[in-house]
């Protein structure tokens, strides 16, 4: 079995696998809202993939990080105190001499910044480009005006992007799923706020092929994951001479964001697939099990995403 712990109102980043894909899946693979988390005790067998902490407070952090050391009858990936959230990632990678753009928080000293900055959230994703800040005064003022925004834990991002050759960003997806790692996207945009690849001309799409088929990171993905002790997520990254720029690794990304249209130029169910057959491979993950509460809990938000995702429930 396979429980994903999750915050409910997120549990729309598997929907597409599971209504559209998943008719396999779906016997074996229960959604677990962080509020229910605790009947885990009686579940199993199996494997529960934890996500969404930035999404915790502290205390939820180590109330899930006491209930997860308690279920030693299950599978564990990813931990709500070890695993990195995104501005410990950053921070780490950029002492390290990983990443080439540093990362503060709004309370600290502003010296030595390299500009442009961002000023962003550290919890969630942001939904639109934030602001390029391109100096002190600009940052100054953006700070001031936080109490005004919602923002829970602001932090300042130097930015580390830049334009390839071409004239075209690039930004890399690929999922880690327990042992296994996939190229999911390369994106491409004139924009260097990427969400999707809206820009793919024919070459382009192309190169997301070729990065997809080839998985040209995978090694140093995997060292960059188990570094920040992620064992199911998404990284995302560019390159900047060659040299992998992390921008964070999330753990409850989106498999699949839309449900497949008769104009797709993309199959995918070809990605589809291999997160399926990933998740199949964690331990136990095919045992099947029956806990009524949580099944319907899992049933309820199962229809409640298929209402807005359409595909099938059964």
């Amino acid at each position: 079995m396979i429980y994903y712990v999750c915050h409910p109102s997120h549990t729309y980043t598997s929907a597409v696998l599971l209504l559209w894909y998943g008719d396999e899946l779906r016997p074996l693979f229960r959604f677990v809202p962080y509020s229910v988390a605790h009947l885990l005790r009686q579940a199993g067998p199996g494997t529960v993939i934890w996500t969404d902490f930035d999404r915790l407070n502290g205390r939820g952090l180590s109330e899930s990080a006491r209930l997860q050391s308690q279920l030693k009858h299950l599978t564990h990936l990813n931990h709500p105190i070890r695993s990195e959230l995104r501005f410990e990632l950053l921070h780490r990678l950029h002492r390290d001499g990983i990443n080439q753009f540093a990362v503060r928080r709004a309370y600290e000293s502003l010296e030595g910044l390299r500009y442009p900055v961002i000023l962003r959230d550290e919890r969630g994703a942001s939904k639109k480009a934030p602001p390029l800040l391109p100096d002190r005064a600009s940052l100054e003022s953006a700070i001031a005006a936080l109490p005004s925004l919602d923002i829970m834990s602001p932090i300042i991002v130097e930015f580390g992007a830049r334009p390839d050759s071409d004239g075209f960003y690039r930004k890399y997806g690929a999922f880690r799923v327990g042992e296994r790692i996939y190229a999911q996207h390369c994106f491409v945009s004139r924009n260097w706020f990427i969400k999707l690849g809206d820009e793919l001309s024919p070459r382009h799409f192309d190169e997301h092929l070729d990065y997809v088929r080839s998985n040209p990171h995978k090694d140093e993905l995997r060292n960059l994951f188990d570094a920040a002790n992620i064992e199911y997520g998404r990284i995302d990254y560019t390159l900047l001479d060659g040299r992998v720029q992390v921008f964070e690794i999330n753990t409850n990304p989106a498999v699949l964001g839309q449900p497949p249209k008769p104009e797709d130029k993309y199959d995918q169910s070809l990605h589809a697939r291999e997160h399926i057959d990933a998740l199949f491979a964690l331990p136990d993950a095919r045992l099947p099990a029956k806990h009524d509460e949580l099944d319907r809990v899992h049933q309820w938000k199962l229809k409640e995403l298929h209402r807005y995702y359409g595909g099938r429930t059964s």
